[in-house]
């Protein structure tokens, strides 16, 4: 029997745009935001004009959607399924074209078992930085892979600066025949930094630069749908949750920034005063074990003031307010600077930094003592979280785990007497 599930059709993108038409691209698919119910279906094509979306699970057939393309785009909103579940999402173009997803919705919010997630940012589908990293993404099977940012570069060689160059950006990433089996595997979840826009932007590209900004933003939600309409007010900060043991907090560490050059006071932001209350308050009353702080640039030791390290007035606030929670569980995941790393804040806070999956490998920063491990290579961050503990591995290309450190709840917090 047909078992009904909710499915809202929307269109993305707006207005009568004609995307530019990468060389050999043709349609390419991608599930993104997974919750404990539902998940949202992006399908891409130029060349079928719409495409039927069929939902199964390991019963058979929940729901089958059609869905008409705009602007080469559908996005479906697939809902009423149930937590802890893999899906199997069949995606047949109007044309024959066929694709096959695999995603699993979160857990229940009250559901303790053990959960695997993976992390990591920096994204060129360019051959020059292909690896295997992405077969060892697939076969260490996480539940949800976590992008934070460089996802994809928009700004190699001659740079997209309107909508239908950044189409063709955005297409070029969906259709790499490399990168094609891992968005096929998985549920995705991404948040932006620098390079979907242009290198290094703060408010003052913005300012300079609206259109430009405009048609970035808005092919990047067109790609990266976060919801059945656009975001609210630029707003794609947001968090979600992964069963009982886990709450992942996505910053947007580039919308609401100063500008870069600005001084270092109190006046000077990083996030915005909107977000920034808001991350502290929704860090505050989370109840998961653990809680996840996605921040696409890391807190120091990078090279220049393109990240934390030129808003110290605004972390310090912030790992003051952390202190006097004294909320346990609390590790940051950052990306950018193309390499990974182990740090530890000068008040006890830790971090680790991962990326890229592909593209030129980094040089690491300045030293300092809260630097505990540093290795240049293609790489993703893999978490296996339980109810007590939390272990985090960076895994490199041949599936090598080069690194592996495990901690209870308690070890991840502010030190009170610092």
């Amino acid at each position: 029997m047909l078992r009904l599930a909710g499915a809202v059709v929307v269109a993305s993108a707006c207005g009568d745009n004609i995307a530019t038409k990468p060389a050999g691209a043709t349609s390419a698919s991608a599930v993104f935001e997974p919750t404990s119910s539902g998940f949202l279906v992006s399908a891409w094509s130029q060349i079928e004009p719409g495409v039927m979306i069929d939902v199964y699970d390991g019963a058979g057939l929940v729901t089958s959607v059609h869905a008409e393309a705009h602007a080469d785009q559908a996005v479906v909103a697939i809902s009423g399924l149930e937590a802890s579940t893999t899906y199997r999402v069949e995606i047949t173009g109007d044309g024959g074209t066929r694709t096959t997803h695999t995603v699993a919705t979160a857990p229940a919010l009250d559901d303790t078992r053990a959960i695997r997630l993976a992390v990591s940012a920096d994204l060129d589908p360019q051959p020059l930085f292909e690896s295997d990293l992405f077969e060892q993404i697939i076969a260490t099977a996480p539940e949800v892979f976590v992008t934070i940012g460089d996802v994809p570069y928009t700004d190699n060689g001659p740079p997209a600066m309107n909508v239908a160059t950044y189409r063709e950006r955005h297409g070029a990433l969906r259709t790499a025949p490399h990168v094609r089996p891992w968005l096929e595997a998985m549920g995705v979840i991404a948040i932006y930094d620098d390079h979907e826009f242009r290198n290094d932007w703060d408010a003052k590209f913005v300012a300079a630069e609206p259109e430009r900004y405009a048609a970035a933003m808005q092919v990047w939600d067109e790609f990266f749908p976060l919801a059945a309409t656009a975001p609210i007010d630029d707003r794609r900060y947001r968090s979600f949750r992964w069963g009982a043991n886990v709450e992942c907090f996505m910053l947007d560490c580039r919308r609401f920034r100063s500008a870069n050059a600005a001084l270092d006071n109190a006046d000077k932001t990083m996030l915005g005063a909107a977000q920034k209350a808001w991350f502290k308050e929704a860090l505050a009353r989370s109840t998961a074990t653990f809680k996840l702080v996605f921040t696409s640039v890391p807190l120091d030791y990078g090279i220049g003031v393109d990240h934390w390290a030129g808003f110290t007035t605004e972390r310090e606030e912030l790992f003051a307010a952390i202190k006097a929670m004294g909320t346990t569980g609390i590790l940051f995941l950052s990306g950018d600077q193309h390499y990974f790393a182990a740090y530890s804040h000068s008040c006890g806070l830790r971090e680790f930094q991962v990326g890229p999956l592909a593209r030129g490998l980094g040089t690491p920063g300045p030293t300092g003592p809260g630097v505990l491990f540093r290795d240049v290579r293609y790489n993703f961050g893999l978490l296996d979280i339980t109810a007590d503990t939390l272990t985090i591995q960076g895994v490199g290309p041949g599936g090598v785990v080069f690194y592996k450190e495990t901690f209870s709840a308690e070890q991840l917090a502010a030190q009170l007497a610092v």
